[in-house]
């Protein structure tokens, strides 16, 4: 079983780019833009909207109720 670290924080980049910041320091970018055609994620084509996500125990979630699974955000993103 791999062990992720835990994401602390999450910075808003332009065209639905978040900057992952996690406990250990590591920085990632993850490009959101193409989970937007889920039915699930379509409110936040809503940038005012998008850019609310917060992190709730180690997860991204937005206070619409949408989250997204911390380990498939690690294994997507993009080391800075």
């Amino acid at each position: 079983m791999k062990i992720y670290p835990t994401l602390k924080d999450v910075q808003i980049m332009p065209l639905y780019i978040l900057k992952l910041i996690y406990e250990n320091g590591e920085c990632r970018l993850y490009d959101f833009s193409s989970n937007l055609t889920h039915p699930y994620y379509s409110q936040l084509k809503d940038t005012l909207l998008f850019q609310q996500v917060t992190v709730l125990n180690g997860e991204l979630y937005w206070k619409t109720g949408q989250d997204f699974c911390p380990h498939t955000l690690y294994e997507l993103s993009y080391p800075l």
